[in-house]
């Protein structure tokens, strides 16, 4: 079984995959911090796939990090190298890209862009929150409308709050909480900016990690930590290294905090 990931294709047992992607992951981090986007490419045909990588390798600011031609090999490649987007195909040989986004865990959450050869499914796509849906074959000049549409995922959000149209960027986010229709946003530059948005569509807009889902109503950006400590009742009090009020975490938005903390090294 071959996969395609930064350029190299590798022909592995799928048992030897997470230490090879775990491996690459600092690379596509530190990509991303650049303001690139990284993305995955999901089609069962390896012409396609071929033809829309050469057109995205010609597009600034984006970077290629694997391709996938079936469900399984999608959902392996997105879950450990957790792309930016994922351009997907929807008829695959053995399942749809809708299988696709309905394995992905719900703390990822890529911008999806389908492209298809099939008109008859744009309503369900629209449904899931596409980007985009491109139709085949895609030309480089619609391919550029989609990445001007996906750019601001790059360096931050274009959001409206109560004071007007603000754009945001991510890196100083630190505590994104939902209050009732509004959704709260902590950090350098954000002291308490309310935006009329869901929390799900904001989480869709920030790259995980670094930021994490630690309730239905909590996201914390785990980069902007300083230290954490234990408190009575198994709570534990979260500080931050830019002086941004304590946060205290309940049982288990401090265990799923403590797993996060873990995994990310």
């Amino acid at each position: 079984m071959a996969y395609i990931a930064l350029g190299v294709r590798f022909s592995l047992p799928l048992h030897y995959l997470h230490t090879t992607y775990s491996l690459c992951y600092q690379a596509i981090y530190s990509l991303r911090t650049q303001g690139m986007l990284s993305v995955l490419i999901v089609d069962d045909e390896a012409p396609a796939r071929r033809y829309l990588r050469r057109l995205l390798e010609a597009m600034p600011g984006l970077l290629v990090i694997g391709e996938a031609g079936t469900v399984e090999q999608a959902w392996r490649l997105a879950r450990e190298c957790k792309p930016d987007v994922l351009f997907l195909d929807i008829e695959l040989t053995a399942g749809t890209g809708f299988e696709v986004l309905e394995m992905l865990e719900s703390r990822h959450n890529p911008a999806i862009v389908f492209v298809t050869a099939h008109k008859d499914h744009a309503a369900r796509a629209f449904d899931v929150e596409a980007v985009d849906y491109l139709l085949k074959p895609v030309s480089p000049e619609r391919l550029a409308q989609t990445l001007a549409r996906l750019q601001p995922r790059a360096a931050g959000l274009s959001m409206r709050t109560r004071s007007g149209k603000r754009f945001i960027k991510i890196d100083q986010l630190t505590v994104v909480q939902a209050q009732g229709d509004y959704v709260c946003l902590y950090g350098v530059g954000h002291a308490n900016e309310l935006i009329h948005v869901t929390l799900k569509r904001v989480a869709e807009q920030l790259p995980s990690p670094p930021f994490c889902s630690l309730s239905r109503s909590l996201i914390i950006n785990l980069e902007h930590i300083s230290h954490v400590a234990q408190r009575p009742g198994a709570q534990i009090e979260v500080s931050f290294i830019n002086g941004l009020t304590p946060l205290m975490l309940g049982r288990a938005a401090s265990q799923r905090l403590r797993q996060a903390m873990a995994s990310n090294g």
